[in-house]
């Protein structure tokens, strides 16, 4: 695999780990392990596999810290970041990983006990499902 379809793998991988948001609608319920799995599709390149483990500390009432890390066949990653609340059951924000220079995007809308993460960017889009540990 290249270095491009590598990095390429490495934004969205980064960009759950940046911004992935838990999964109930209480902001104190985000606090907390969290983990799962789903895909990344570089837009040079074939879908992958992923799978994180993202825990979440409270800063702020709609503020959160995040510390996660995911692997894939060929990648793992460690990362912090945070993420923003702006809606009962939406959050969002974006991420920059200088590491691999990567950034992006991502959503998160939460169902209960299950969060579903969204991430894009220019090299590509991924999804992914976490659930409390």
């Amino acid at each position: 695999m290249g270095l491009d379809m590598n990095k390429s793998k490495l934004l969205f991988v980064t960009a759950v780990l940046a911004l992935a948001a838990p999964g109930s609608a209480s902001a104190a319920s985000l606090d907390g392990t969290w983990s799962g799995g789903g895909f990344v599709k570089p837009s040079s390149g074939d879908s992958e596999k992923v799978r994180c483990r993202v825990s979440y500390d409270r800063q702020t009432d709609k503020v959160f810290g995040v510390t996660a890390t995911c692997a894939t066949p060929s990648n793992k990653i460690h990362q912090t970041g945070t993420v923003l609340k702006v809606s009962e059951d939406r959050y969002v924000g974006d991420f920059y990983n200088g590491q691999f220079d990567i950034s992006g995007r991502v959503r998160v809308v939460v169902h209960g006990s299950r969060q579903t993460v969204t991430f894009s960017s220019p090299k590509g889009t991924g999804k992914m499902e976490l659930r409390r540990r």
